[in-house]
């Protein structure tokens, strides 16, 4: 395989060797707890922020910015943690983040919390991606699908748990305390890995394609941009005109200087790989069919169902459990069977349980049915998430394993924004002159979403609204369906060939020799 270093032979490393790494995994675990749980915590709070710094019309941006930064900033992260080493680019990011959150803790304003936000996001983009990438540099093939399993169990643990936390923490202490709580958790991994942890000295070059880092963020935030408000009531044609052609000649000028710099920021020599270049894409793919699920059920539930709240996170919550357990209990079978076995079955199991879903959408299923079929999305998502990044770190040297591990987070951010943008634009293309005609006599069918208004619509209305919702929905259900068909011919495409490549547990100790 391209790009192989020498293997080296088997070693049991050290006792003292062995406690450090455990307390960098415990630092890396508690890191990426906090990155993953920030969102939910913040979001069950927003409504409390802006009762007290108002300026709703400007309620979108405070998770926009936020993912928008942590997306486009993922692949300078992995440059940089394989250009200067993964202590420095981690722990930068952390004091980042932490920083961030004080601000944000102390903001007087929407406009200034956004700004934060922001600056929250540029700290999570390297905080994901490097934490991945160390655990590719301290754990064997056999340990790290294990550990990997692991991590994906807490990181769903962590994302259940934020809503709570963050309805708990606005109640009894106000809603900055949510930016307060990741200080003192953040600032022991931070001490811990800087105390416990050193990069293992490698060649490597400082050369940074700034090009290409720019090029791919404007044409990443312009794309996300215009995906965003595409449809009816969105961007005006000359605006639309012009993300495009920003995202088109960013995208063209970026590649053409991937093929002429040195140090590219996402190498073509790589990307072809039969095991890079399909995880990549599946990994995009899987992330724009979650992030439509996690957008569009709710929806569904409450919208076309008339359900609550309440009914709408009850039938996709199930879907990160049994993400994080499927993820856990794969991990044997990444070892035994290989990546794209692992990885086949895993999409095999998404395809299921959104044809389930079309299902139950075109026949009006309970929501307990929902439930099921979507957990079984879930228990896909597990395998396929691990054997796509495991696959694409064990094809590459530790000089580039940051690259790719960044690009498999970027891409599956990137997919999910993606899919959730073009989907949206489908939904409301399937509706908006529909619903316009309730509109026009003084009827808001947004009060749909309330179960305590619709008693008071007439109920013709609103049996009426809810088919046509539910009628467009069922549309974005088939076209995600479709994404999970796609995710599986891409898989197929990836190599039999197991890796030939396996980290000792002397190679994995040294690493952690300061």
């Amino acid at each position: 395989m391209m790009g192989q270093p020498t293997e080296r032979e088997p070693g049991t490393g050290s006792k003292s060797g062995k406690l450090d790494r455990r307390y960098v995994t415990a630092a890396l675990m508690l890191v990426m707890s906090l990155a993953s749980m920030e969102q939910t915590v913040t979001s069950t709070a927003m409504p409390t922020i802006i009762g007290e710094l108002h300026g709703l019309e400007h309620y979108s941006w405070v998770a926009s910015l936020y993912l928008l930064a942590a997306t486009v900033s993922m692949p300078l992260y992995g440059r940089l943690a394989d250009a200067l080493g993964r202590r420095r680019v981690i722990l930068a990011s952390i004091v980042i983040f932490c920083s961030a959150s004080l601000a944000a803790a102390s903001a007087h304003s929407m406009m200034q919390l956004i700004l934060f936000r922001g600056l929250q996001g540029l700290g999570a983009g390297g905080i994901m991606p490097v934490v991945l990438t160390i655990l590719g540099d301290i754990f064997t093939l056999e340990e790290r699908a294990k550990i990997q399993g692991l991590f994906s169990m807490i990181w769903g643990v962590a994302a259940l748990a934020g809503p709570a936390l963050g309805a708990f923490l606005v109640t009894a202490f106000g809603w900055r305390s949510i930016f307060f709580v990741n200080l003192p958790f953040g600032l022991l991994g931070l001490v811990v890995l800087m105390w416990k942890y050193h990069d293992h000295e490698k060649p490597h070059s400082t050369d940074m394609d700034w090009p290409g880092l720019v090029s791919l963020a404007l044409g990443g935030s312009a794309l996300l941009a215009l995906v965003s408000r595409i449809g009816p009531d969105g961007w005006s044609w000359g605006m639309a005109m012009a993300l495009l052609a920003l995202t088109i000649g960013s995208t063209v000028y970026f590649i053409r200087n991937e093929y002429r710099t040195a140090n590219p920021i996402m190498p073509p020599d790589l990307m072809v790989q039969r095991l890079i270049g399909p995880s990549i894409v599946g990994s995009l793919l899987m992330g724009a069919g979650y992030l439509c699920l996690d957008t569009y059920v709710p929806l569904y539930v409450q919208g076309a169902r008339g359900g609550g709240a309440t009914a709408a996170a009850g039938v996709v919550t199930p879907v990160v459990l049994t993400w994080a357990i499927s993820g856990f209990l794969s991990a044997p079978l990444l070892v035994r069977w290989g990546f794209r076995k692992v990885a086949l079955g895993g999409s095999a199991l998404i395809v299921i349980g959104f044809v389930g879903l079309v299902l139950g959408a075109w026949w009006g299923a309970s929501h307990w049915a929902l439930t099921a079929v979507l957990s079984i999305t879930g228990l896909g998502l597990g395998p396929c998430s691990m054997s796509y990044l495991i696959a694409a770190q064990e094809s590459v040297t530790w000089q580039q394993r940051g690259i790719i591990t960044s690009g498999i987070s970027f891409m599956r951010t990137m997919g999910g924004a993606l899919g959730i943008g073009v989907l949206g634009a489908l939904f409301n293309a399937l509706t908006v002159q529909k619903l316009e005609r309730f509109r026009s006599h003084g009827v808001d069918i947004a009060r749909l979403l309330d179960p305590h208004a619709d008693v008071r619509l007439p109920p013709e209305i609103v049996t009426d609204a809810q088919r046509i919702i539910g009628s467009g929905l069922l549309w974005v259900f088939v076209a995600m369906m479709v994404m999970a068909m796609m995710q599986v011919g891409v898989t197929l495409l990836m190599s039999e060939q197991k890796t030939d490549r396996a980290i000792s547990r002397q190679e994995a100790m040294e690493a952690m020799a300061g």
